[in-house]
Formats: C-alpha cells, sequence, structure tokens
C-alpha cells in the first residue's frame, strides 16, 4: 500500500470562537493521489487548503504531513515546512507582476536562501518546454495570458520537487484548452508520486480524481 502523506483527524477551525468553518475534517492523501475536494462558496475549501499548506492554524485535531506531527502552536516553524514539502497553486497566481518568468519561478529558492544551481535552471528549462513556455522566459508576468500565468504558477509550485501540491481552484480563470493543460499536467505530476490535493467548484473536475470528497457543514463526505 502507498504511503500516507497527509493524515487529517478530527480538524477544527472557528475564526469567531461560536461557528465552526471546518468542524471534524478528517481524511488521508496517499503519496502519487490526486485527491479532489468540491464545496461551495464559503464553504470551507480555502481555509481547509490553507491549514493543509500551512498557511492558517486550525484549533484543534491532528494533522500529519510525511509522518510529521504538525502543532499549531509552531507557527513559526511553518515557512520551512512549506518550502521543504508543500507547493501551493493559488487561484489568483499570487505573481509578480513586475518581474520575468524566470525570476517568478525561483521566487522560493530567494525567499529560502537556498541555491539556484545547474540542475534547478535545467529542471525550469524542462518545466517550461513542456508548457510551451521556454521562449518566453525573461518575459515580464504583466504581459502573459490568464492561461500563460497559470502554467508560470504551476512551475513555481513544483520547481522544489515537492511532496504534496496544494490547489486553490487552479482551473477557475481558465479556458476549457488552458484548463484541459492544467489537470493533465497535475495528473502527470501524481504518476511521479507527488500527491495534489485540490479544492474546485467545476464539476467536470471531478472525474480526474482518485478520490473525491464533498465539504459540507465544515465536514469531508467521500463521494
Amino acid at each position: 500500500m502507498s504511503k500516507v502523506v497527509v493524515q487529517v483527524e478530527n480538524l477544527k477551525k472557528t475564526y469567531d470562537g461560536e461557528n465552526y468553518v471546518l468542524d471534524g475534517v478528517q481524511f488521508e492523501a496517499y503519496e502519487g493521489e490526486l485527491v479532489i475536494i468540491k464545496g461551495k462558496s464559503g464553504s470551507g475549501k480555502s481555509t481547509l487548503l490553507n491549514i493543509l499548506g500551512l498557511l492558517d492554524v486550525f484549533d484543534s485535531g491532528s494533522y500529519k504531513l510525511n509522518d510529521l506531527s504538525i502543532n499549531a502552536k509552531d507557527y513559526h516553524k511553518y515557512s520551512d515546512l512549506r518550502g521543504k514539502f508543500l507547493g501551493f497553486i493559488f487561484q489568483s497566481y499570487h505573481l509578480m507582476d513586475s518581474i520575468s518568468i524566470r525570476d517568478n519561478i525561483l521566487l522560493p529558492y530567494l525567499y529560502l536562501d537556498e541555491p539556484i544551481d545547474t540542475s534547478v535552471t535545467e529542471r525550469m528549462k524542462e518545466i517550461l518546454q513542456e508548457f510551451h513556455l521556454l521562449k518566453l522566459l525573461q518575459k515580464k508576468v504583466s504581459l502573459l495570458s490568464g492561461g500563460e500565468k497559470q502554467r508560470v504558477a504551476i512551475a513555481r509550485a513544483i520547481i522544489k520537487n515537492p511532496a504534496v501540491i496544494i490547489a486553490d481552484e487552479p482551473t477557475g480563470n481558465l479556458d476549457s484548452e488552458n484548463s484541459s493543460i492544467v489537470i493533465n499536467y497535475l495528473k502527470k505530476l501524481t504518476q511521479q508520486n507527488t500527491t495534489v490535493i485540490l479544492v474546485t467548484h467545476d464539476m467536470n473536475m471531478m472525474k480526474y480524481g482518485d478520490r473525491t470528497y464533498s465539504l459540507e457543514e465544515g465536514k469531508l463526505v467521500a463521494l
């Protein structure tokens, strides 16, 4: 059986101390698996992904990432853990418009003060070649289309070969052609033992998941 990479049990999150956005969430994600979570706007999908992506803390329950227990009180350690294990694809890209594709993709190395050697730049070129963006390497992000920006965002998320990719509505702003490119590439990553956890409101995406869930009233329901 494949290794459990993400394990969540009875996870709870509230912002006002009374109403729970997440109310006892539990699930597992295995190595090389694409898990898709659907839910209506305001259902807590982004809150769940922010917790899994170590961008937010949970109030109670447990979360294990690659066999490491995540302690909400150790928030100061989250940055290092994100750099070591995670890649995050945001719906709104979170790219820097004023700099090039190249510099955007390499930003994770700059923030973590890690060397950018030949192996890194060669991997970047291979990814961009597959995304049909290599010729645009030095182009400013502000001049790109939405589909091109999303592919750059994915390239940045995967440049360090993370164990887990967290994807928040990665096709939400794309046409059908670019949506197909993005989901097929994420599916390809799972064949290389990367775990992908993706949230969406697009029912057409559900067919790509190895396992699918619906987030309803703060709980995950298996579909």
